[in-house]
């Protein structure tokens, strides 16, 4: 097929005919495909004819350009025709930012490899240590799906296939529904201005406004600034970053000024004229964008501002949303449920059980920028966001069983993707979807396409009722880097669960065992609270132990309910986070189900270390692989390879001691009788009183000479001293006592104090 049939194709809802008719068409999806200098030649002759058209508007994406933060600066911008490059990387994110940026009428452009060698040749960046993608079954999966719409048309040298332009035609009713109103873009924005105007007014104004992109969620939220502001109201707003809110902002602040000042922060006073018997009153009214930690969203004892507003809540932990609306009085949560951003269904499951009775849930689902029933979106959110509705599948019956009846009947399954059918994968990732606080659509090709994940899965009637992630980790593929990762020097790939234990004890055979790490769980939430996930949790079990590994190991955000299923099937906590989950808000604890001696061993060790920081116990008196271990990680430290956060809590123990003699004292030893070695039975026995620990021999200690000139140091500083009796790192008192700038700074400066302890 000739080139300049391609063009009248492309270019064919913008020529005159059609536009001077009453013709509406829905977006459409070219994909060309095939090596480099006919793509080239494709690409070059379309954007040629789009310049002489003067009127339609295009723009060219590639992966590099939507690279990391990059990528949300497509958000607000919009084109008649959009090309995205994918020859060089490609990512689902990518392909739903930019078609998200495509008006009705108008045409995505996907620039691809030959179909035939796609898959073989897929450039990825989150591949494992030690394994190899052979093959992408997401780009197999997301080519067959290509390939099976008969809407998507294709430009290549084996075959061309440029659907009828009639196939695009919007239906009738659906046109008929498009709304005309001169401020708002939908009838349902109208009526979610109206119910919150309302709201306000009653001073009893609860709301959470959900939307996927593209349905003018910014743009009403901006029109209720707007109304606000000009009636002398002071709004708070607050997101992840500026950049989110930058549309909010454009509806109220069209000019370049303002706009500028708005997105950095900056607190603006607008004058607003409103008439009141005959005559016009000037009020100030203020919008002010702050930080989600800032003191402002919290501060119950003076409220200087009459609504809070939280755009993109999904994005912010959950326990500082139910903060924020804990403290003010009058608020507003919007959060986007579909998008390049992913599908923020999990955080609405959690969200919405624990809103005041007062909430109001206000929803947005006709589209602004394309029609209803758009096929380019069905397409991208049943392929990138495997949007299906499995819940429906379960019916009343299965509810009514009872537990024993549902786990009698129900198969288990391991495999790995490659063996899983198109109706079980859309169940598994949907339920898994459901289950986390938000999945983005390169979390699901990641999924798929990890070479060291396995899925297990409960089905009962063909329908998932449970499925679980498994990543395979440790052994001999970190066997080359295990000293490595155990001092801190080397962070391969993956392998989380496997390099956080061989971190934790400074110890490199630990990162060699193999292991399962139980990367995400979840049930039916209709079928929850039926021992199901713990059904699963044992068949799993049993198959680690039919495949010879020697632990099964999570990491997951601790809250009471679940330190206590995790206990509950056999799993010993062995480590807490100290920092908490970006998007949870929740610390994070790390668990294992020990198989073998060696690691029953390793757990035993490292709940004996964490329990050791809060024992008062005398340093010496503590099992000597504890001392062992704060004297490697203090090395590993003030040689520059291991984080400060992770050493914080021996320094805060040896800071304790005062001058660094340790005259220790003896304590209670019952706290670490955790430790299966001679030495920690030992060491317990020598705390059983003052007479022993003191006539302990001299000789003992000689080689924790370093440790005891680390206690030395800090013991002379008392501004040290101070900054150490914290848990947690305080870093304003940090940088003070060592006249440093930033963390970073003050890490050096602390390695640098410490060094001459180590000769």
């Amino acid at each position: 097929m000739a080139l300049s049939q391609l063009c009248e194709w492309v270019l064919a809802p913008f020529f005159t005919e059609h536009q001077n008719s009453t013709l509406r068409l829905h977006r459409r999806l070219l994909v060309i495909s095939s090596h480099d200098e006919f793509c080239h030649n494709a690409l070059t002759t379309v954007t040629n004819a789009i310049d002489k058209s003067n009127t339609v508007k295009y723009n060219l994406f590639t992966g590099e350009m939507l690279k990391g933060k990059k990528r949300k600066q497509v958000l607000g911008s919009e084109w008649d025709i959009a090309f995205l490059d994918c020859r060089d990387f490609f990512r689902p994110g990518d392909v739903m930012a930019v078609a998200g940026t495509v008006k009705q009428h108008g045409c995505l452009i996907l620039i691809c490899p030959p179909f035939t060698k796609w898959p073989e040749n897929a450039a990825v960046s989150f591949i494992s240590e030690g394994y190899s993608l052979k093959r992408s079954l997401y780009l197999a999966r997301f080519i067959d799906r290509l390939q099976g719409n008969p809407s998507i048309a294709f430009y290549r040298e084996s075959a061309t296939s440029l659907p009828d332009i009639a196939r695009y035609e919007v239906n009738k009713l659906d046109a008929a529904n498009v709304y005309r109103g001169a401020l708002f873009k939908s009838y349902e924005q109208e009526h979610a201005f109206n119910k919150l105007s309302q709201g306000f007014y009653h001073n009893q104004l609860n709301a959470l406004i959900t939307a996927p992109r593209g349905r003018g969620k910014s743009s009403l939220l901006g029109l209720f600034i707007q109304k606000l502001i000009r009636e002398g109201h002071r709004v708070l707003l607050t997101s992840e970053r500026q950049e989110n809110v930058k549309n909010v902002f454009d509806i109220q602040n069209p000019s370049e000024d303002t706009k500028d000042n708005h997105t950095k922060g900056i607190e603006q006073i607008q004058p607003a004229t409103l008439p009141f018997k005959g005559k016009e009153i000037i009020t100030n009214g203020t919008v002010k964008w702050v930080p989600p930690d800032s003191d402002l969203l919290c501060n119950t004892d003076k409220q200087d501002y009459d609504v809070v507003i939280v755009d993109e809540a999904a994005s912010l932990p959950l326990p500082l949303v139910h903060k924020i609306i804990k403290h003010n009085k009058q608020w507003i949560l919007s959060t986007t449920l579909l998008g390049y951003e992913g599908s923020g269904s999990g955080f609405i499951h959690k969200l919405l059980p624990n809103l005041p009775p007062s909430a109001i849930h206000l929803t947005l689902t006709a589209p602004l920028r394309w029609y209803q029933h758009d096929p380019l979106e069905t397409f991208l959110n049943e392929t990138c966001l495997f949007e299906s509705d499995s819940s429906a599948l379960i019916d009343d019956k299965h509810i009514e069983k009872s537990a024993a009846d549902i786990i009698e009947h129900s198969a288990f399954n391991l495999s790995t993707f490659e063996n899983v059918s198109e109706q079980t994968l859309q169940q598994i990732m949907s339920l898994l979807a459901l289950a986390h606080y938000q999945t983005t659509p390169d979390d699901f090709m990641r999924l798929m396409d990890s070479p060291d994940v396995l899925i297990a899965s409960l089905s009962l009637d063909n329908i998932i009722i449970a499925a679980s992630i498994i990543n395979i980790e440790g052994g001999s593929r970190l066997e080359e880097t295990a000293e490595a990762i155990a001092s801190g020097k080397r962070r391969p790939k993956g392998h989380l669960g496997a390099q956080r234990l061989c971190l934790l004890s400074a110890n490199g055979n630990a990162a060699t065992f193999t292991y399962w790490r139980i990367n995400r769980i979840a049930v039916h939430t209709r079928l929850q609270g039926k021992g199901i996930g713990s059904e699963l949790l044992r068949k799993i079990t049993n198959e680690s132990y039919r495949h010879g590994i020697d632990a099964i190991c999570t990491s997951y955000g601790t809250t009471a309910k679940l330190d206590a299923f995790w206990c509950r099937n056999g799993f010993e906590v062995v480590d807490y986070g100290r920092k908490p989950n970006k998007a949870s808000g929740e610390t994070s604890a790390l668990a294992v189900l020990a198989h073998t001696n060696k690691v029953k061993m390793l757990v035993s060790e490292l709940i004996t270390l964490q329990k050791s920081y809060q024992s008062t116990l005398g340093l010496f008196s503590l099992p000597t692989s504890v001392i062992n271990t704060y004297q490697q990680k203090l090395h590993h430290f003030i040689d520059g390879s291991r984080a400060l956060d992770d050493v914080w809590p021996i320094l805060c123990k040896i800071a304790k001691f005062d001058g660094g003699t340790f005259n220790d004292k003896p304590g209670d030893a019952s706290g670490l009788d955790n430790a299966n070695s001679a030495d920690s039975a030992d060491s317990a026995d020598s705390a059983d009183s003052a007479d022993s620990a003191d006539s302990a021999d001299s000789a003992k200690y000689s080689d924790y000479k370093p440790i005891q000139n680390i206690a030395k140091i800090i013991n002379e500083n008392s501004r040290l001293i101070d900054v150490f009796i914290t848990s947690n790192i305080e870093l304003k008192q940090l940088c003070s006592a060592l006249d440093a700038k930033g963390l970073k700074e003050a890490t050096k400066k602390l390695r640098e104090k410490l060094k001459p302890a180590l000769f």
